[in-house]
C-alpha cells in the first residue's frame, strides 16, 4: 500500500492494509465508499471513458466548467483510486486478473472476473452483486433500482392506497445491497485471516430488498394470512401511528408501547379536553387500539392542529413520546443536532473544490471512518496501482497507455514526483496469510517476482487458462465447514429491531451471541397477541418478528437494576468480544454497564450502541422507531409523488440500514483488533445512517440551495420509468428504460413503433420531458395483461420489468425458492417456521440460523453453569435475590411451515 493510502497525517484506519478491488457501477457504489472510509485501499476499475455513474444525477455545474460534475458519483468515490482499462481485449483483461489477484476483497457487480478465465487465489475473497444472484430461472434477467424494489416485496406495501407502489428516494435497493456486500466481504475477511481460505459471496439485489423489508414478508403473512398493503403514512402494525398536521408543517408519531400511548392520551386530554381518550378501552398493546384508529387519529389532529412542528415535537419528546418533524432537506442540512454533532463534512471534487456532504454514518473511538482523499479522475491512478499492485515499469505502462488499453489523464508526475512508480516488496500491515501462501495472493513479496510480474503483464497474450474454480467450498465429507465468525462472543442488551438484527446476522454466521432481558421490561415482540387467537393474550415467544430478529441466540435473564445482576453481565462480557446496546442513551451508564465500566473488565472489547439521534447533542435522549426517523432524516419528504407531503415505509426501513451499518462497523472494529489488540467503542445515530444513504441528495440541496423534487417512480437518469396499472386489482409492473435500445424494445413489444420513429424521443432527456405521453401508452398496453405476461415479455425483449410482488408472490417466487432463500428454522413452540432469509450469501461458510422460540432466561443454565462457572447453589441464590430470572412457561403452539392454500395450516 502506498502511503498516501496509510493516512499518517490522521487517526489509524480501521481497514488499514486491506486492497479492494470495485469492478461496477451504483450497485457497487456505496460498498466502495464504505471500505475506502474504514481505510482500505479501495481502486474502482473503470472503462477508458470513465464509469457510466459519472454521468448520474444530481449534476452540478462548476462555473467555467463545460462537463457537470455528478453528485452522485462525488459522494461514492471521494477517497477511491480510478484505474481506466479496456476490459474487452486479452491483454487488458490479464491486467485484471493480476490485480484481483492481488487484492484482498474484490467487488464485482458486472460478472467480469468470472469471464477471465483465471483461477482465483485461495485467499481472494469475491462479492459478486447481480440482481438475481448467480444461480436460478431468473439470474439472466435485467434489473434497475426500480425493478428490484417491485421484485423484493418493498414496493408494493410503501406509499398510498391511491397510488401506484412507490418508490423510495435515492437508489435505497442499490445502497442496501453494497451495504450487505459490505458486510459480507468483512465476514468472509474475518475467516481469511484466521484460516487463509478466501471464498465467493453471491449477493443478490433482490434478495437483500426482501430482507430489509421484512417486517411486511413472509413470517408475518405465514403467520396471519394478511397480506400487507399500502397504508398511507400509518403502520398496520402500530397503533396510533401517522403523519400529522401541525400549525406550520407535519410531525410523525408512533406509539408502540402501553406506557407511551397512556403519556399520549393524558396530554390529548390537558390541551384538548376530550376525556374520552383516556377511556381504558385504548389502553394496552397496539393491536388492542387498531379497531379505533380513525377515532384515535382524531384526537391527535385535535392535538397537533394546535401546535407548530418545534412545539409539538420538544413537548412529545419531554413526555418520552416518539414524535419528529417530517423533515424537507432544507431542514435535515440546517438541523441544530446535526450540526452539534458535525454530521457534514467536506469533500475534494477537483470542479467544485469543496462539496459537504454527509459524513460517515458511525463513530469509532479509535479509527474513525473518514473520506481520506478527493473524488479521483478517470484513471488518476492507473500508473500507481499498476506499479504497486503489479510492479509494471513506466516504459510498460506507457506502451498499455500507447495501445489504448490504460487511460493516463496527465497526472502521473504529480503522483510520483516525477520518478516511475516503484513497486512495493514488503508483506502489507495486518498480513497474517500463512507464509506458505502461493505467488497468486498478489504479495509482492520479492523485487524479482515483481519485475517478473510486470514483464508478463508487458508481453502476455490470455494468462492463466482454465475454469474458474468456488474458492472455499466445503470439503467433500458433506459436513458443514464452522461458521466464518466462529470463535466470536457477543453479548446483546437491546430492544426492537435496530440493535438485535446485528446479533441475528451475527448468529447466523456463526458467533456466539447470548441476549440479555427481563421479564419487568419486556422486549416489543415479548408483547405479541396471536391475531388467529387473541384470546390467548401475550405470548412472548410466538412473533414472527421474534424469529426474524433473534433466531439462533441465547437469552439470559437479569434483572439489571440489582447489584448482583451487574456482576453477573460484567462476568460474561469479561469472556465475550463484542457487546451491542440500543438502550435510550445514558442507561447502560446508569446500570454501571456503560463503555468506560465494560473496559476494566474486557480491555479489548468492541462495544456498539445504536440510538436514534446519538449519543451526544440536544436531542441524544430523544426516543425514536424506525418511521421516525424515516420523517426526521429527510427520507419520507424527498420519497413519493410530487402531490404528497410524505411517503413512509410500512418496514421501520432506518432499522435494517442501521442494523447493517452496525455489522460493517462491529466487523471493521473486530479486524483492527485483530491487527493491534485493541478495542473501541462505536456510537451509531440512526438519523446519521439515514442521511447517508441521502447523500447525493443532501449535497445537491447544501449544493444549489434549492430543494430535490419528488418524483414519484421516476427518474432523471432513465426515462421512462414506473410503475404501471396491469389486468386485476391493485397489479402493476414496474419498468425502467435505461437506454436507446431498450427504448425501441420497449416501442415493439407494445405495438408503438411510432414513438420508436419519433425522433422528440429520441434521446432520455427528451423522453422525461414528454413523460406523461409515453406513460399513457404503455399504461394502454399494460391494463389489459396480467403483471407478469408483461415482465416476460419486456424482458424477453431486453428491458427491466417486473411484476410488482406482494409477500404472497414473494413466497412463491421461483427465482427464490430455487436460490433457497426462504429458512425453515427449528422453533421451540411451533416446530418450524419459515422466515426471510439472510442475503449474505457466503458460499464458503454458509451460515444457518438455530433454533428460535427461546423464553426470557430460556438459556440462564447454560451461560451461568457451562461459560461463568455457577454451581446450582450460586444460581438458586441468585435466583432468589431476583438477580437472575428463570425462564416461565411457554404456552401455544402453532407453525408457519406453510402458507395459506398450501395445505398445510
Amino acid at each position: 500500500m502506498s502511503s498516501e493510502h496509510r493516512r499518517d497525517d490522521g487517526p489509524p484506519a480501521a481497514l488499514e492494509g486491506v486492497r479492494v478491488l470495485e469492478i461496477g457501477q451504483a450497485e457497487s457504489a456505496y460498498a466502495g465508499k464504505l471500505l475506502a472510509d474504514l481505510g482500505a485501499e479501495v481502486v474502482k476499475l473503470e472503462p477508458p471513458e470513465g464509469c457510466p455513474t459519472r454521468r448520474l444525477a444530481p449534476l452540478a455545474r462548476a462555473a467555467g466548467t463545460a462537463r457537470p460534475v455528478s453528485l452522485f458519483f462525488a459522494y461514492m468515490n471521494a477517497g477511491k483510486r480510478s484505474v481506466a482499462m479496456a476490459a474487452d481485449h486479452r491483454r487488458s483483461r490479464w491486467i485484471l486478473g493480476r490485480l484481483a489477484a492481488a487484492a484482498d476483497v474484490v467487488v464485482d457487480a458486472q460478472g467480469l472476473l468470472d469471464g477471465l478465465g483465471v483461477e482465483p487465489s485461495p485467499g481472494l475473497i469475491h462479492v459478486s452483486i447481480s440482481g438475481y444472484g448467480r444461480s436460478g430461472p431468473r439470474a439472466h434477467w435485467h434489473l434497475s433500482d426500480l425493478v428490484a424494489s417491485a421484485l423484493g416485496g418493498a414496493l408494493y406495501v410503501t406509499g398510498e392506497p391511491q397510488d401506484p407502489p412507490t418508490a423510495l428516494a435515492c437508489w435505497q435497493a442499490y445502497q442496501s445491497a453494497s451495504l450487505v456486500a459490505a458486510s459480507a466481504a468483512l465476514v468472509a475477511l474475518r475467516h481469511q485471516r484466521r484460516t487463509g481460505i478466501g471464498q465467493r459471496a453471491d449477493v443478490s439485489i433482490v434478495e437483500c430488498v426482501a430482507a430489509v423489508s421484512h417486517i411486511t414478508g413472509v413470517g408475518k403473512w405465514l403467520d396471519d394470512g394478511i397480506v400487507p398493503v399500502r397504508n398511507g403514512t400509518s403502520l398496520f402494525a402500530s397503533c396510533p401511528s401517522g403523519a400529522y398536521r401541525c400549525r406550520d408543517g407535519l410531525v410523525y408519531l408512533m406509539v408502540n408501547r402501553p406506557a407511551h400511548w397512556k403519556a399520549l392520551a393524558e396530554w390529548i386530554r390537558e390541551v384538548t379536553g376530550i376525556e374520552e381518550v383516556c377511556d381504558p378501552l385504548f389502553e394496552g398493546p397496539s393491536s388492542q387500539r387498531i379497531p379505533y384508529r380513525d377515532l384515535l387519529d382524531r384526537y391527535i389532529e385535535a392535538l397537533t392542529n394546535r401546535l407548530t412542528v418545534a412545539e409539538a415535537f420538544h413537548e412529545g419528546q419531554r413526555r418520552h413520546i416518539a414524535m419528529t418533524p417530517v423533515a424537507s432537506a432544507a431542514q435535515v442540512v440546517s438541523d441544530p443536532h446535526l450540526s452539534s454533532r458535525g454530521f457534514f463534512v467536506e469533500l475534494e471534487e477537483p470542479q467544485l473544490a469543496r462539496l459537504r456532504v454527509p459524513g460517515p454514518p458511525y463513530r469509532h473511538s479509535l479509527t474513525p471512518a473518514r473520506i481520506a482523499g478527493p473524488v479521483p479522475q478517470v484513471g488518476e491512478h492507473s500508473a500507481a496501482v499498476l506499479a504497486e499492485w503489479l510492479g509494471l515499469a513506466r516504459a510498460d505502462f506507457e506502451e498499455l497507455v500507447r495501445n489504448g488499453l490504460v487511460t493516463d489523464p496527465g497526472r502521473i508526475c504529480q503522483e510520483t514526483g516525477g520518478q516511475t512508480p516503484r513497486a512495493t516488496s514488503r508483506q502489507r500491515p495486518g498480513d497474517d496469510r500463512p507464509s506458505c501462501a502461493p505467488a497468486e495472493t498478489g504479495r509482492i513479496s520479492a523485487s524479482k517476482r515483481a519485475e517478473s510480474q510486470a514483464s508478463a503483464v508487458a508481453t502476455a497474450g490470455t494468462g492463466r487458462s482454465g475454469p474458474a474454480s468456488e474458492p472455499g467450498q466445503a470439503g467433500e465429507t458433506g459436513e458443514r465447514p464452522p461458521g466464518a465468525l466462529s470463535g466470536v462472543r457477543v453479548v446483546e442488551f437491546t430492544a426492537g429491531m435496530a440493535g438485535p438484527w446485528i446479533g441475528r446476522y451475527m448468529a447466523w454466521c456463526g458467533a456466539e451471541v447470548i441476549r440479555i432481558e427481563s421479564h419487568a421490561r419486556p422486549d416489543v415482540v415479548r408483547l405479541y397477541v396471536p391475531p388467529w387467537a387473541p384470546e390467548r393474550g401475550v405470548e412472548p415467544t410466538m412473533s414472527p418478528w421474534f424469529t426474524d430478529w433473534n433466531a439462533g441466540k441465547r437469552f439470559l435473564a437479569l434483572d439489571l437494576t440489582k447489584p448482583e445482576a451487574v456482576e453477573i453481565a460484567k462476568r460474561l462480557v469479561a469472556i465475550s468480544d463484542v457487546v451491542i446496546e440500543n438502550y435510550s442513551t445514558g442507561v447502560m451508564d446508569k446500570l454501571g454497564l456503560g463503555y468506560r465500566e465494560l473496559v476494566r473488565v474486557r480491555p479489548d472489547l468492541v462495544m456498539l450502541s445504536t440510538t436514534g439521534f446519538g449519543a451526544t447533542g440536544p436531542y441524544a435522549r430523544y426516543v425514536t422507531w424506525g418511521p421516525n426517523i424515516e420523517a426526521a432524516s429527510g427520507l419520507a419528504a424527498l420519497s413519493g409523488f410530487p402531490g404528497r407531503p410524505c411517503t413512509i415505509t410500512q418496514y421501520a426501513y432506518p432499522d435494517a440500514i442501521s442494523a447493517l451499518h452496525g455489522l460493517v462497523a462491529v466487523l471493521a472494529a473486530l479486524e483492527y483488533r485483530r491487527r493491534t489488540g485493541r478495542g473501541q467503542w462505536i456510537e451509531i445515530a440512526q438519523l446519521e445512517a439515514t442521511a447517508a444513504m441521502l447523500g447525493p441528495l443532501l449535497a445537491e440541496r447544501l449544493l444549489t440551495d434549492r430543494e430535490p423534487g419528488r418524483l414519484g417512480n421516476r427518474s432523471r437518469d432513465y426515462a421512462p420509468q414506473g410503475c404501471y396499472p396491469c389486468r386485476g386489482e391493485d397489479r402493476w409492473c414496474a419498468i425502467t428504460v435505461r437506454n436507446e435500445a431498450e427504448w425501441q424494445a420497449l416501442c415493439r413489444v407494445i405495438g408503438r413503433e411510432d414513438l420508436g420513429r419519433d425522433r422528440s424521443l429520441a434521446r432520455a432527456e427528451e423522453r422525461r420531458r414528454q413523460a406523461d405521453r409515453i406513460d399513457r401508452a404503455i399504461e394502454q398496453w399494460t391494463r389489459a395483461r396480467d403483471a407478469l405476461e408483461v415482465a416476460e415479455r419486456l424482458q424477453a425483449a431486453g428491458v427491466a420489468a417486473a411484476a410488482v410482488a406482494t409477500v404472497e408472490d414473494l413466497y412463491r417466487d421461483p427465482q427464490l425458492r430455487a436460490r433457497g432463500f426462504f429458512e425453515r428454522i427449528p422453533h421451540l413452540t411451533r416446530g418450524t417456521v419459515v422466515a426471510t432469509g439472510v442475503p449474505l450469501a457466503l458460499e464458503g461458510t454458509p451460515g444457518r440460523s438455530g433454533r428460535s422460540g427461546a423464553r426470557v432466561g430460556e438459556d440462564n443454565r447454560y451461560v451461568l453453569g457451562e461459560l461463568l462457572g455457577m454451581n446450582a447453589e450460586e444460581i438458586a441464590r441468585a435466583e432468589a435475590s431476583g438477580a437472575v430470572e428463570p425462564p416461565r412457561p411457554a404456552s401455544g403452539s402453532r407453525g408457519n411451515s406453510s402458507a395459506p392454500g398450501d395445505g398445510g395450516r
